[in-house]
């Protein structure tokens, strides 16, 4: 859900009670939309996280140490200016909307601290973070912030005021009483909506139920009243997740009924917003990377397919060469028949024993006819001699290109997709980033299953199938889908006999990394490494083999083999 006033007054509680009292000792600005407070605690070091983006507002703390820009932006520099070593004094909602407080002290040992306060907006597209001081705004994330149509402008050195309430009651207004006994709309949880402060939609649901089941019709304003302050105050706190297969799609301050998947508990309810924020950000940064390497491989496969077009058109048009140079020789040995000024003649065709008719050139002699087919043959000759070098090229680019199109689309993790990228910029369809503080990149692990007392490794592109193939001893066995680009397999022998039961496994696995895993049963081919070879300037991935068996399986990840890392 959206960080509700609801969820919000807990996960301040919790935050208050993790950092107060803390130095804060670093402050970046990775995105314009981001702030990380880096907190000693006096026991360990904590990074508030800041996030006013409108699609995932947030506070809380991440355990990542997000990229910086070279150049601070000045917002963050400002906050460095005036919150570096600061202590963080307290963390707490403003009434019962989507706004936090944090208040810090600043100043040394000498002179009295000043105090300072960050005001955390999580309010959608008018998200912001304002820094002020005496009551007057020092900056903005935003900067300068015209807050609907100008009733409240955030400008640097004027006072800061709330944003409007838009006439919607805190939870322990009683004027709500009478608002929920006038009340008389079927659904309650637009009541709540309409009139009460920092209610999402979910938890509103969530409240209406609690209604229709304990509320007293007779005295129907002061029993939901009287439930709203329980249901504020007094719930039991039981952090959970909700999960609908391995996507994390909601997190609450105790499990929602109202909500379908599986309950995953966790000890605090900043646990439990880790969890849900770093799947949504996992599963957004997989659908941007897929969807930009889905626009590299097609442009490029398109573009690839038109270059072998090209090619096979004019390979097509060269092929009646042998003709032309018949009609030449034809010309030639029928040259006493012909006057010039002919348009065509008709031969005996003495390679076949047919009559042909040779069209002429009225305008030319009949031994310039017959040169003129000369070099048409001759030309074309040509031509056919230098696309061939060009045809082979194409086919394998595209046949390349092909096989990581395979890969992708048998990419299941992040992990999976930034190999393909990474692939991709080493064959330049990508261009690598020029970035003086970008480290080496050190060659990832393979995947590694562990079966039967056998380590079995296999490749997740062309590249690492390449690496693979290449490492391997030549006693290991080699495994590879026979008609399907796969992921190259190798059961590390050591000088073992491999049991058929890790054999089998190993194909499964083969099998479902390849691109007949829907296909129901696939052949899989097997051998020791020392039959594979790969040819001199061979494509990423390609190789030969031989001495080979089969076997058909059925595709199987076999994950509880496979090595956590």
């Amino acid at each position: 859900m959206p960080q509700d006033a609801y969820t919000l007054k807990y996960l301040c509680k919790e935050l208050n009670a993790l950092l107060k009292g803390g130095k804060v000792n670093r402050i970046t600005e990775p995105t314009l939309d981001d702030v990380i407070l880096t907190v000693w605690t006096g026991k360990a070091t904590k990074r508030l996280h800041l996030n006013v983006n409108p699609t995932s507002t947030r506070i809380g703390i991440t355990e990542k140490e997000l990229e910086s820009p070279l150049t601070a932006p000045n917002f963050c520099m400002l906050l460095r200016k005036h919150l570096l070593n600061a202590t963080l004094n307290q963390i707490s909602l403003v009434g019962f909307d989507r706004i936090v407080k944090i208040d810090f002290t600043t100043g040394g040992e000498f002179f009295d601290g000043e105090e300072k306060t960050l005001y955390v907006e999580l309010m959608g597209r008018y998200s912001n973070i304002i820094l002020t001081e005496k009551g007057k705004i020092l900056g903005g994330n935003r900067g300068v912030n015209m807050f609907d149509n100008g009733v409240r402008p955030l400008i640097v050195g004027t006072p800061y005021k709330l944003p409007p309430t838009q006439n919607k009651l805190e939870p322990s207004d009683k004027n709500l009483i009478k608002i929920f006994n006038e009340y008389s709309g079927n659904c309650f949880a637009d009541c709540l909506l309409e009139n009460v402060q920092g209610f999402a939609k979910s938890t509103a649901f969530e409240f209406e139920k609690i209604v229709k089941n304990s509320a007293n019709k007779n005295d129907f304003g002061e029993s939901v009243f009287a439930l709203l302050q329980e249901f504020v105050n007094d719930i039991k706190v039981k952090p959970c997740v909700k999960k609908l297969g391995e996507e994390v799609i909601d997190f609450s301050v105790f499990p929602y009924e109202i909500e379908k998947g599986e309950t995953v508990f966790f000890e605090s309810l900043i646990s439990a917003e880790n969890e849900y924020y770093e799947s949504r950000l996992n599963g957004r940064k997989i659908k941007e990377t897929a969807n930009r390497i889905n626009g590299v491989l097609s442009g490029a496969i398109k573009k690839a397919k038109k270059r072998l077009s090209a090619i096979l058109l004019k390979e097509k048009s060269a092929e009646d060469c042998k003709i032309n140079q018949v009609y030449g020789e034809l010309i030639l040995a029928n040259i006493y028949k012909l006057k010039g000024g002919e348009n065509s003649v008709i031969v005996d065709n003495y390679y076949d024993g047919t009559k042909v008719e040779i069209p002429l050139d009225e305008k030319l002699s009949p031994s310039q006819n017959a040169e003129n087919y000369f070099k048409k043959y001759a030309k074309q000759k040509r031509t056919i001699l230098a696309l061939a070098p060009q045809k082979q090229k194409a086919l394998e680019e595209v046949n390349y290109l092909d096989s990581v199109k395979d890969e992708f689309e048998l990419c299941i993790s992040l992990d999976d997709y930034i190999s393909i990228i990474e692939e991709l910029k080493e064959y330049g369809l990508i261009k690598k980033e020029n970035d003086k503080k970008k480290r080496k990149v050190e060659n990832k692990p393979f995947r590694e299953y562990f079966i039967d007392g056998f380590r079995v490794k296999a490749g997740r592109n062309n590249a690492e199938n390449d690496r693979l193939t290449g490492t391997a001893k030549s006693s290991d066995i080699w495994v590879h889908a026979k008609d399907f680009h796969s992921s190259h397999i190798i059961i590390e022998a050591e000088g073992k006999n491999v049991p058929d039961s890790v054999l089998v496994k190993a194909c499964e696995i083969c099998a479902y990394y390849s691109k007949g895993r829907n296909g129901g049963k696939t052949e899989i081919v097997y051998t020791l490494k020392k039959f594979v070879k790969k040819p001199p300037k061979s494509p990423l991935g390609f190789c030969t083999y031989e001495n080979f068996k089969s076997v058909m399986c059925n595709p199987n990840a076999h994950t509880e083999f496979l090595k956590t890392r």
